[in-house]
């Protein structure tokens, strides 16, 4: 099981396309930080800047790293020596869905990483705020939500075989379904999106979320295992050569 992850991370890596993913959110994140240029900044307003700002542009990205996993085999047909190299279906799934969150998670902190040194340099701020742990928590809970994003992603890319299908369905649900059962029924901390939302706040409490509840810890990892099983179900039973 060890070489299949570090297998994977290097073919996710080696894809131009991840890359320059990667460039494109780390860019966008320093260029949003000179708009705090010369302004006070304490430990709240280095998470909005760091974590909550961009968080939605790097759960995308995230997601269509995360496809590729097995929707760029998939359209190249490279599926067939993986599974060659790696014949058990349920490991592969598992080692994919791994990588995936590990370079979603990487990719989240090397951009948090860079933007907190911009503004570090950009604005006027206080040392205690390093000692805040409501810093670290967002910080933290910010990079593993965009490392779940991915290996839900890789696992939708093993039900749907493609690239773009994962990255829209991720994308609806989050962007449309979501807020629109938040505003009819409320509960916004039982909600996949919202909820990681609501934990990688400041405060723990999102504008107009609410605070998160002991159960938000749970949904987005309960609807990831989900989608990794009816994943592996279908991924065992079909032809993986076929489309």
């Amino acid at each position: 099981m060890t070489g299949l992850p570090r297998y994977e991370w290097r073919r996710l890596r080696s894809l131009p396309g991840n890359r320059a993913l990667l460039a494109a959110v780390v860019g966008f994140a320093l260029l949003a930080d000179l708009t705090a240029a010369g302004k006070p900044l304490d430990a709240e307003g280095v998470v909005f800047h760091v974590v909550q700002r961009d968080l939605a542009v790097r759960w995308l990205a995230a997601a269509a790293v995360g496809a590729q996993a097995f929707g760029h085999e998939f359209r190249y047909g490279t599926i067939r020596p993986t599974l060659l190299g790696f014949p058990r279906r349920h490991r592969l799934l598992a080692g994919k869905a791994a990588a995936a969150a590990l370079a979603g998670t990487a990719g989240a902190l090397l951009t948090s990483a860079a933007s907190m040194a911009l503004l570090l340099v950009l604005t006027r701020w206080e040392r205690s705020l390093f000692a805040d742990p409501r810093l670290w928590r967002s910080l933290g809970f910010g990079a593993v939500t965009v490392g779940l994003v991915a290996a839900m992603a890789a696992g939708l890319g093993a039900l749907t075989r493609g690239t773009g299908l994962p990255v829209v369905l991720l994308a609806l649900w989050a962007g449309i379904v979501e807020p629109l059962v938040a505003a009819v029924l409320g509960g916004a901390g039982l909600l996949p999106f919202l909820s990681m939302l609501q934990l990688a706040a400041y405060s723990g409490e999102a504008v107009d979320l609410g605070a998160a509840s002991p159960l938000s810890l749970l949904v987005f990892p309960s609807c990831l295992a989900a989608v990794l099983a009816a994943a592996g179900i279908a991924f065992a039973r079909r032809d993986a050569t076929t489309p």
